[in-house]
């Protein structure tokens, strides 16, 4: 028979390893600019733990999730990571947003590899950001 503290002890070391949860950075390009200066960009920085990036003809859509003590200055962190990239790229339109909507959804773009519509959608998700700052 299992003891009580034994079962808390057990429910404390899953609850602990659900939350580390790895990694995740993916980057899909549908461009000709080189892609992996901005992957070391956002893999180097040390307050994001997730990342999300869309190459688009003239556009760079990128979601980020930062760790969790950064959150608080998620939106900072974002315009830094904006400007970095701006920088590298400049040809293009960067965007970059802290927000998991934009996030989660600019993943669902890079999974469903449908390039129909897809300038479309990259300004409705840029448009929906704006909106709510």
């Amino acid at each position: 028979m299992v003891d009580i503290r034994q079962l808390i002890m057990m429910l404390c070391v899953l609850l602990l390893l659900s939350g580390c949860m790895p990694n995740e950075f993916k980057f899909e390009n549908h461009t000709e600019e080189d892609a992996s200066k901005a992957e070391e960009l956002l893999k180097k920085e040390k307050r994001v733990k997730g990342v999300a990036a869309l190459f688009h003809e003239d556009h760079l859509l990128v979601g980020i999730r930062v760790k969790t003590f950064s959150r608080f200055n998620k939106r900072k962190i974002a315009s830094e990571i904006e400007k970095k990239l701006k920088e590298e790229y400049p040809d293009l339109a960067v965007f970059v947003s802290a927000d998991s909507k934009i996030l989660n959804e600019t993943n669902k773009l890079i999974l469903k590899k449908d390039e129909k519509g897809l300038k479309k959608k990259i300004h409705h998700l840029i448009s929906l950001a704006e909106e709510e700052t």
